[in-house]
């Protein structure tokens, strides 16, 4: 009986356990762990045919680590070019969805299992492989996704992570001015500030600074509002120009941009931004019967008593804000593209 003579590839073999061993771990647990973005939960239970991505990733390996301890490096290294080659389209799937770091973790286990059998099956090719760099510009691609889902919205205010309705405002935007003055009346609301030019970067540190002595939200703008000169005068005061590079208000612009980006991302360009994390309560209520003469309602409710837009900003502008829509206009609706089930 001839024996093979052909040396155990040891790496391969042990990242294929690796491998193995994770895509267990998923299954069976969820992964939860490791579960930092929405893309984890998206993958986490998608089948195909039947089969869960985290079944076939762990028979995919434990095939690679039969053929590793079967010397079969020829025939595992085809395994891992198809299985790299459809974790590649797996990665295109993630950049126009959401990444997933558990399958970010699986990819580069393939990846390096790829390698491996690799430099056994062909010990003597010094050309790198077009397949293992289209996959690694992928791996970067989903991985920039990863650390931009990381990145929070940012507010002065605490608990926000349970808020029903997430307002992003600029302290210049008149619409906006409307919104906070009826702040205290919206009690399940986050805000999150987002500036128009550089006088509001100025007006929103003030505005921490109000927020952190005590001041209600509206208060806290009013008076930002005043502590920051006009803009004849704001602008040609060159200390507010280099205040902007001082370490505190370079971290506020940053927090500033991730406000600005999410607004964005969200596919509005308009400014107040609403996002209900549900359904809206002023929608479940029943309209009052044709023949009831109407009441007038209190403040603090009938917050939204109808769908049109009556005022926004959108930075286009000479002035910090649009006027106001005619009412009954067709145009301008509220941009519910953000609005999350």
């Amino acid at each position: 009986m001839l024996r093979n003579t052909r040396p155990f590839p040891l790496v391969a073999a042990a990242v294929s356990l690796a491998g193995l061993l994770f895509c267990l771990w998923v299954f069976f647990t969820g992964g939860e762990a490791l579960c930092l973005t929405d893309g984890c939960t998206l993958f986490q239970d998608f089948r195909l045919a039947g089969v869960s991505l985290w079944q076939a990733g762990a028979v995919l390996f434990a095939v690679l680590l039969l053929l590793a301890f079967a010397r079969l490096v020829q025939a595992a290294f085809f395994c891992a070019a198809l299985a790299l080659a459809a974790d590649a389209v797996l990665l295109c799937i993630m950049i126009f969805t959401a990444p997933c770091v558990n399958c970010l973790i699986v990819g580069t286990l393939i990846a390096l299992s790829f390698l491996a059998f690799r430099s056994e099956a062909m010990p003597r090719e010094k050309e790198r492989s077009a397949l293992a760099l289209v996959w690694g510009l992928l791996l970067v691609v989903n991985a920039g996704g990863v650390v931009r889902d990381l990145s929070e919205p940012w507010s002065p205010l605490p608990g926000t992570e349970q808020a029903a309705v997430h307002v992003y405002f600029s302290p210049s935007c008149r619409a906006c001015q409307t919104l906070l003055s009826r702040s205290e009346d919206m009690k399940d609301a986050a805000w999150f500030p987002v500036p128009e030019d550089t006088r509001d970067i100025w007006v929103i540190s003030a505005m921490e600074e109000n927020l952190q002595k005590g001041m209600p939200l509206a208060e806290a703008v009013n008076a930002a509002q005043k502590a920051v000169p006009a803009l004849p005068d704001f602008q040609q005061d060159q200390s507010f120009r280099f205040g902007l590079l001082r370490p505190g208000m370079l971290l506020l612009q940053f927090r500033l941009w991730q406000n600005h980006a999410h607004v964005l991302s969200a596919g509005s360009d308009r400014l107040p931004f609403l996002e209900f994390q549900g359904l809206p309560a002023f929608l479940t209520e029943e309209p009052a019967p044709a023949d009831t003469p109407a009441v007038p309602e209190e403040p603090s409710s009938g917050l939204f008593p109808e769908m049109n837009v009556a005022g926004f900003c959108d930075g286009t502008a000479d002035s910090p804000c649009e006027e106001a829509a005619p009412q009954g206009s067709g145009e301008g609706l509220i941009d519910t593209s953000g609005m999350l089930p």
